[in-house]
């Protein structure tokens, strides 16, 4: 169980993003106004609410790719292995509270009676190789329900949770799955440059680790400090170390 690591009398475990707490608020669509909040350190050691989200984003995940390491899991006769994969993107979204540097945002939008139809979580950015930069904002993972799509919901959710941070981050970076490319570009993120050697780099230490690129994501990132220098860069000083 998840066992609360605050001692600051002063944070709030009604906030999960503790350096910068986000208010609740409304996003209006055409299917009527969805309700966002934070979900809590509180509310990740509730195992059903931790479970509800987990499968909120990888039924997206396993819906919305051509990746057919995700997309077996539709297959009903896989349907134990379905929930393994539960189990193991909780336990992954678990630990993230755990290693939260205080820049953990989770944000969940719900519908008048409490369904889950959208939600976002963004990250100080940490590879599973190893590779890290705290000065970079890390899309980890977002998603909506289908019949709430082309309402800006996901827009809104990444630029209200990029926003709360944008103090501490200098870029933001995501691995978006190559069905969803267009809808990044139009928000403003630009595909990594394989052509060009430090990015070529880092996309390569990224790949060692993940094994999906290019066939079924994309690298992509957007700069919030045009004045500072590109996290790919930082990065790939640490590479070459």
């Amino acid at each position: 169980m998840l066992v609360s690591k605050i001692s600051n009398d002063n944070y709030s475990t009604n906030f999960c993003s503790r350096n910068n707490p986000i208010p609740h608020f409304q996003i209006l669509t055409k299917k009527g106004s969805l309700f966002v909040k934070e979900f809590t350190e509180k509310d990740a050691c509730d195992d059903r609410k931790l479970k509800e989200l987990t499968k909120f984003f990888a039924d997206n995940f396993i819906n919305n790719t051509n990746d057919p390491s995700l997309t077996q899991y539709k297959n009903p006769q896989n349907y134990n292995k379905y929930l393994n994969l539960i189990e193991r993107i909780k336990n992954y979204y678990k630990q993230m509270f755990i290693d939260d540097d205080g820049n953990l945002t989770v944000l969940e939008a719900r519908n008048s009676v409490g369904d889950l139809c959208g939600a976002v979580i963004t990250n100080t950015f940490k590879d599973f190789s190893g590779i890290f930069d705290n000065k970079t904002c890390y899309v980890d993972s977002v998603a909506v329900r289908k019949d709430f799509r082309k309402n800006h919901v996901a827009t809104k959710l990444m630029d209200k949770a990029i926003d709360c941070s944008k103090d501490i981050y200098t870029d933001v970076f995501l691995a978006s799955d190559n069905m969803a490319v267009p809808f990044q570009l139009k928000n403003g993120y630009r595909i990594m440059d394989y052509n060009n050697p430090p990015e070529k780099a880092v996309i390569d230490a990224l790949n060692d680790s993940r094994g999906d690129y290019p066939d079924y994501v994309t690298f992509m990132d957007k700069r919030l400090d045009e004045t500072s220098e590109p996290w790919y860069l930082r990065v790939y000083k640490n590479l070459i170390k």
